[in-house]
Formats: structure tokens, C-alpha cells, sequence
């Protein structure tokens, strides 16, 4: 490309952002539309004919919430913004392939004519880089299903549009999204690149993107940094899905992208319990087993799970049938969970202790309840959360600074860690030391508040510290209330001890199962704030 050229392009993408409302818009894409699609490569992913089949009926699910259609998806004006945001990424057209039939087809044909008739005008959600950039990769990775063996004159209309998607995603450079959607845009922008040689020239422009994203939210050690379990996999699965493109098209991928892949399995390898499931830290939501096998196969890490703590700080312990996890680092600033210091663990496949999990439908309410440091197996004090979880807003008032270390003694496993949440309100600091020896099959551990400053707000009066219980292990408190037998399902039991007899039995919700609410229970302790007396516990394999 002449310095010319380059000169105009660049001019043209600093001044498109103010074209987009008028007819130049027009004008600069259509340049740029392309008559072929030169490269077709097919999503390796596939979906849930079940879901399909119900579509074909005129039922759409996304994210546990259900609409109904008649004549046209298009026309529903009751969808929350999730459901809206995804019905125009048409990530649902996976379920359709899965279908696979002519009427499925046909269906399809007519869904994509009908929205390149209403919305091929700009639209600040519908044309959003993030949604944009799926809707071009789930129309082109389906572009044999349901095109191929359409009429010419549908095929050129639907290439020229997407190509003029393309092009609007490229010249608009992600203005309009950041954070973790942005691997959305730049998949989206590498996949169109590819696809249509006139737009080959962006591949370059695509990659670099790519690596600046992978610098900016993946850690050294290949940890995500919003240190969610269920969002480490799916930007793992974005990057798995843009080196299966390159290599399609026989380009070389970034050596940077192919460590990144193997750092990010091995991580994820770390976050799941002993049944395959994933833990349920920070927003975490259910994934399916075959779905995380797949990704991990496709991800080919070598690389072997150690018993470290990752630099989100989430420790690992996994050594004779003993499985523990715990967040034991600083609180993201992006839709903040108020859990520090809680953990999870199992034995063999059976899950004993949880958070809550995340809400699988978009509601103010549960988002909130299911954020709470209440929501966790972690210390609370006086119904106060731990950090601020104000719903929606990007950067919250009060965050904890959490302290911690882990050492190993050759036996055993012991992390020593703290935060300051209840510092500003309480003039209170956090401790909690846990002790794990996987021979023995024991989880020892102790919680102290402890008084820092006397520079505070309010005196404190009461501390709750739950355990969760996941639904499948039957909890029993004894007479003593010092006491607590965990029944699982196989008949092996486990016992809590507490040193104080402060032992009740609640109900709890557990949401870490797909697009289920299921009642469980959880052990609490509660007792008046006393600074400095230590609250022991204990979990213990019956044998």
C-alpha cells in the first residue's frame, strides 16, 4: 500500500465515527464490500438441536430467558438487553445446524434477509463492535449450512453485507467496547479478514489487536484477570477459535498466541473440582463438562498443574483426592464479587463446599444477592459486604486489599491471608489461616478479626461466617451444635467441628447449574464481634 493510501485510510478511520449517520457511511463501505467469499471456514463448535427444535416452534432461550415469536424473531419489544444483545450476535444459529434439516435452512434464509432489510443501518447495540464481531463469525462459520446451497442472488447480498460489516468493524477501531468484549471485535475482524480477500489487508492490523488484548487481560502466567473460572474459558476458546482460522488460511500464528493457549489450559485445569465442573468464583457461570474436555483437547497444553497460586491469586491445593481453591486476591473492579477469602473444595468427585455461583438470567436482585459476601464461604460482619457490589457501575468505592502466602512444609499446605474491606467502616481486619493436609484428609481452619485503627464509622456487633454446602451432600448438625455430619452421595462421610457451640444449619440457593435454582444449605457461625478471638474449624474425613 502506498504512504498515499495509508495517509487516506488513516484520515478515513479517524473521521468515520462522525460519517456514521449520514450517506458517506455508505459510501466508504460499499468500497470495501466484497463479491465472494473467498475462504469458508466452518465452526468447529456445536450447539443443541433440543434448543433448535424450539426455535423452529418460535421459542428463543438465551440465558434462562425464554420469548416467544410468530412471524418474525425481530418484532419482540418484552426481551431484556441480554437476550436482545444476543439475538443479533445470532449465536443461535448453532442450535439450527444442529437441527440440520431443510427446514432449518429455509428458517434461517428467512431470519438473515429480514434483519439485512431492517438493520443494515447503523444502530449503537445491533452495530456494537462486540456483537457485531460474533454475528460476522457465526454467520460465516455457518455459511455452508445454511447458504451454500442458496441462490445466487442471496449470496451476494449476504457476502456484500457481511463484508460491509467487516469494514465498519475495522475503520471503527473498538471505540464503542473494552474489557473482555473487545476479544469479540478483534475474532471477529481476523475471521472477516480472512474470508474475503479484499479485505486481507486487516489481517495484520487483526493480529496486532490480538496480541495487545492478550497483554492487557491475560496475566504472564496465563491467568485472566476478572479471575472468573467460566470467563478464563471463553476467552481461551476465542483465542483456540483465531489460531484454528490462521491456520486455516496458512498464516503463521504469533508464537505469543500459542503460549498464551497452553498457559490458559493449565489454568483452567486448575480451576476444576474433582467431578470435571469448574469452581464457582467471580461471576463464574456453568459450563458443561464435554464443552470444557473439548476446549481443553483442542487447547493440546501440555503443561501440568501445579500446586501454586496464580497471580489473580487463586490457590490451588490438589493432591490425594483433595481438591481446594481460594480466592485469595484483590477484587476486580468490573462487576465486583464480595468474596475474599472464600474458597471451594472437594473429595474425589464429590463437591462439599461452593459459593453461591452467578445468575443465569439478568436481574438486578439476584445479581446483587448472589455478589454478596453472604453469597460466599467466607467471613462477614454485620451484614456488611466486604466490598462495594454497587449493580452496574464500573468502579466501586470501597475494594479490599487482600494479603496472602502459602508455604508447603513437605506434609501439609498452609495459606495465611487477610483483607481490609471492613478497615474504613469497622476499623477491622480480616485473618484467616487455613491448614490443609491432604494425607490425613483434613481442612483446618481459623478466622480472627482483628482491630486496627480506631478511626472507624460504626462499631461492629455481629460476625456471620458461612460454609456452603453443595446440594448433593446431606448436612446434619448434632445436639451439641458443635458438630455438623456431611453425608455425600455415595455414603462416605465428613465432619465440621467448630471450638464454639455457635453451629445453625440455613437455606441457602445454589445457581451453579445450568439454568437452575437449587435449594442447599449452609453452616453458619455467628457470634458477637470479640477483636482478636480466634474462631477455629475444622473439616474431617469419617473413617
Amino acid at each position: 500500500m502506498s504512504n498515499k493510501k495509508k495517509i487516506l485510510n488513516n484520515l478515513v478511520s479517524s473521521f468515520y465515527p462522525l460519517l456514521i449517520w449520514t450517506p458517506l457511511r455508505n459510501l466508504f463501505l460499499h468500497k470495501s464490500s466484497a463479491d465472494s467469499l473467498d475462504i469458508s471456514i466452518n465452526d468447529p463448535w456445536s450447539g443443541n438441536s433440543e434448543e433448535g427444535y424450539k426455535i423452529l416452534k418460535g421459542y428463543l432461550t438465551v440465558s434462562g430467558e425464554t420469548i416467544s415469536f410468530n412471524e418474525s424473531l425481530w418484532q419482540s419489544k418484552s426481551a431484556s438487553q441480554i437476550w436482545t444483545e444476543e439475538l443479533h450476535s445470532f449465536s443461535w444459529i448453532k442450535d439450527l445446524r444442529s437441527v440440520g434439516s431443510n427446514q432449518a435452512r429455509i428458517f434461517f434464509r428467512k431470519c438473515i434477509l429480514n434483519w439485512m432489510d431492517l438493520f443494515s443501518g447503523w444502530s449503537r447495540t445491533i452495530w456494537r463492535s462486540d456483537i457485531l464481531g460474533k454475528r460476522v463469525c457465526f454467520l460465516l462459520g455457518s455459511y455452508n449450512f445454511f447458504c451454500s446451497s442458496a441462490d445466487e442472488i442471496f449470496q451476494k447480498k449476504l457476502i456484500k453485507n457481511i463484508s460491509i460489516q467487516v469494514s465498519h468493524l475495522v475503520k471503527y477501531k473498538l471505540r464503542d467496547v473494552k474489557g473482555f468484549n473487545r476479544i469479540f471485535a478483534i475474532k471477529g475482524i481476523i475471521l472477516g479478514s480472512i474470508s474475503f480477500s479484499k479485505l486481507n489487508k486487516n489481517i495484520d492490523y487483526g493480529i496486532s489487536l490480538l496480541i495487545k488484548e492478550i497483554r492487557s487481560q491475560v496475566f504472564p502466567d496465563g491467568s485472566h484477570y476478572l479471575k472468573s473460572p467460566s470467563k478464563h474459558l471463553e476467552f481461551l476458546k476465542n483465542l483456540i477459535d483465531i489460531k484454528f482460522f490462521l491456520t486455516r488460511s496458512k498464516t503463521i500464528s504469533p508464537l505469543e498466541l500459542n503460549e498464551t493457549i497452553d498457559k490458559m489450559a493449565s489454568i483452567l485445569k486448575s480451576y476444576r473440582h474433582g467431578d470435571g465442573t469448574l469452581s464457582t468464583f467471580n461471576d463464574s457461570k456453568p459450563i458443561d463438562k464435554i464443552t470444557i474436555d473439548q476446549i481443553l483437547l483442542r487447547a493440546n497444553s501440555k503443561l501440568k498443574i501445579n500446586n501454586t497460586s496464580n497471580l489473580t491469586g487463586i490457590h490451588k491445593i490438589a493432591e490425594n483426592k483433595m481438591n481446594f481453591l481460594m480466592d485469595a486476591g484483590n477484587p476486580v473492579l468490573e462487576n465486583t464479587f464480595a468474596g475474599s477469602l472464600s474458597f471451594e473444595f472437594s473429595f474425589g468427585k464429590h463437591i462439599i463446599v461452593v459459593n453461591s455461583g452467578s445468575p443465569h438470567i439478568y436481574n438486578k436482585r439476584w445479581a446483587e444477592a448472589m455478589r454478596s459476601t453472604a453469597a460466599h464461604s467466607t467471613l462477614m460482619i454485620d451484614n456488611v459486604n466486604s466490598s462495594d457490589i454497587i449493580f452496574d457501575k464500573e468502579k466501586n468505592s470501597r475494594i479490599a486489599k487482600v494479603w496472602s502466602n502459602k508455604v508447603y512444609d513437605g506434609k501439609s499446605y498452609l495459606i495465611e491471608s487477610a483483607h481490609d474491606g471492613y478497615k474504613n467502616i469497622f476499623g477491622l481486619i480480616h485473618n484467616r489461616k487455613i491448614h490443609v493436609n491432604c494425607h490425613e484428609r483434613i481442612l483446618r481452619g481459623h478466622d480472627l478479626i482483628s482491630r486496627v485503627t480506631k478511626k472507624f464509622k460504626s462499631i461492629p456487633k455481629e460476625f456471620y461466617i458461612r460454609f456452603h454446602i453443595h446440594p448433593d451432600v446431606e448436612a446434619n448438625i448434632t445436639s451439641s451444635r458443635k458438630k455438623v455430619i456431611l453425608k455425600l452421595k455415595d455414603g462416605q462421610g465428613w465432619e465440621f467441628i467448630c471450638s464454639d457451640s455457635i453451629i445453625s444449619i440455613g437455606e441457602s440457593v445454589y445457581l451453579a447449574k445450568k439454568n437452575q435454582m437449587i435449594r442447599n444449605t449452609h453452616i453458619l457461625l455467628k457470634d458477637k464481634v470479640l477483636p482478636d478471638k480466634k474462631i477455629k474449624w475444622l473439616f474431617r474425613l469419617l473413617q
